[in-house]
């Protein structure tokens, strides 16, 4: 218990030591002073009301020490105070800027699934669109030959029509 007073208040244990020390002599002094006799003892009476005063002062000059100490130390406890703040501040937006890197990952990931997969659909597409264009060139082509054999018959339709035109004619001239 002692141990934690001392470093409670940042003293050092032989200034402890010391005042504990100055004080039990000063005690011991005064029962001395006492059993010597009387003339002897007011000197020593006044010589120890000198030392005492001047163990006074150390005391007081000690007690202003420690109030500093305990100051000093208060000052510091409320800066470690501020740090565990900013830290927890700080490790807070860690944490949040991590969630949104995962999640930003996440739909990138997503992302790249749906463009492999349109990818893949397009492949899929531009196969087909090269089939429809091979059958659309075939059906033109087809096409051409149509027309082409469309075009000999109606020339010939056309050729028979003037035949049959002219047998027409012919056979008026012979009819009337």
């Amino acid at each position: 218990m002692l141990q934690d007073f001392l470093t409670q208040f940042h003293i050092d244990e032989m200034v402890f030591g010391a005042i504990v020390a100055s004080v039990i002599l000063a005690f011991i002094l005064v029962v001395v002073i006492f059993s010597v006799r009387y003339k002897s003892q007011q000197e020593k009476i006044l010589e120890l009301r000198e030392r005492l005063g001047e163990k006074k002062e150390k005391i007081d000059l000690l007690e202003e020490s420690l109030r500093e100490v305990q100051i000093l130390n208060a000052s510091q406890l409320q800066e470690i105070q501020q740090y565990q703040d900013l830290e927890e501040r700080y490790r807070k937006e860690q944490e949040k800027i991590e969630e949104q890197l995962k999640a930003a990952r996440e739909r990138i990931e997503e992302q790249q699934e749906r463009i492999s997969t349109l990818h893949g659909e397009k492949k899929e597409l531009e196969a087909k669109l090269g089939n429809a264009l091979e059958n659309l060139a075939k059906v033109e082509e087809e096409m051409e030959k149509v027309l082409k054999r469309n075009e000999f018959w109606v020339e010939q339709l056309s050729e028979l029509r003037t035949k049959h035109e002219a047998l027409k004619l012919r056979l008026r001239k012979y009819e009337g």
